[in-house]
C-alpha cells in the first residue's frame, strides 16, 4: 500500500509541476471590455442645413400650372436624432428620425419641423469604424403653415461603434417639395 501512496504523491507533483508555468504566465490586457454591443442605436444630430429652391412654384402639384419664380435659399440649424431599430439582427435597421431645422428669426423664413422613417443598411458590423447607407422619407411641416415631403438618401460613418458611446458622421441629401416649391 505504501507503494501506491508514493505512486499517488509523485504524480500530484508532477501535476503541480506541469501546471506551474499556465499559472505564472502574464495574463493579457486588451482595453476594457464592453457589453456586447447591440444592434439597436440612438444618434442624436446637430449640424448645419441648407435648403434651396430654383424658385419652381407649382400651387396645385406637378399636375398643375407651374411658375418660375426666383430662385431662393436659406441656412438653418439642425438638431435632430435617428433611432435604429434591428430588423431580424442582421445588417438591416428601421429607422425612426425627427429633426428641427430652425431658420434664424431675422431671417424671415421658415423653421420646419420633419418626422421621418427609413431603412440603413449597415456594413462591418461591432467594429470600431462602421460605415452604413439609408434611404428614407420626410415629412416637413413649417411654423408657417406649409408642409412637404422629402426622399433621404445618405450614408455615415459611426466611430467608436463597439463602445457604449460612439460618434457619427453623416451626410444627407434630400429631395422633394415644401409648400409649392422643389426644394
Amino acid at each position: 500500500m505504501t507503494i501506491s501512496k508514493a505512486l499517488q504523491g509523485a504524480v500530484a507533483v508532477l501535476a503541480l509541476a506541469a501546471a506551474a508555468p499556465a499559472l505564472a504566465a502574464p495574463r493579457p490586457y486588451g482595453g476594457p471590455a464592453y457589453a456586447p454591443a447591440t444592434n439597436n442605436a440612438l444618434r442624436l444630430e446637430i449640424g448645419g442645413a441648407t435648403l434651396s429652391s430654383p424658385g419652381i412654384y407649382c400651387p396645385n402639384g406637378s399636375a398643375g400650372v407651374c411658375f418660375n419664380d426666383s430662385p431662393f435659399a436659406w441656412q438653418a440649424l439642425y438638431l435632430g436624432g435617428d433611432l435604429d431599430l434591428s430588423l431580424g439582427g442582421g445588417p438591416l435597421a428601421l429607422t425612426l428620425g425627427a429633426r428641427e431645422l430652425a431658420a434664424p428669426y431675422y431671417s424671415g423664413n421658415p423653421s420646419i419641423f420633419e418626422p421621418t422613417i427609413g431603412l440603413t443598411l449597415k456594413f462591418l458590423r461591432h467594429t470600431a469604424v462602421e460605415p452604413r447607407l439609408g434611404a428614407g422619407i420626410g415629412l416637413l411641416v413649417g411654423n408657417d403653415g406649409n408642409t412637404g415631403a422629402t426622399f433621404r438618401l445618405g450614408g455615415g460613418l459611426s466611430l467608436f461603434a463597439n463602445a457604449p458611446i460612439g460618434l457619427a458622421l453623416d451626410l444627407i441629401l434630400e429631395l422633394g417639395e415644401f409648400g409649392g416649391y422643389g426644394v
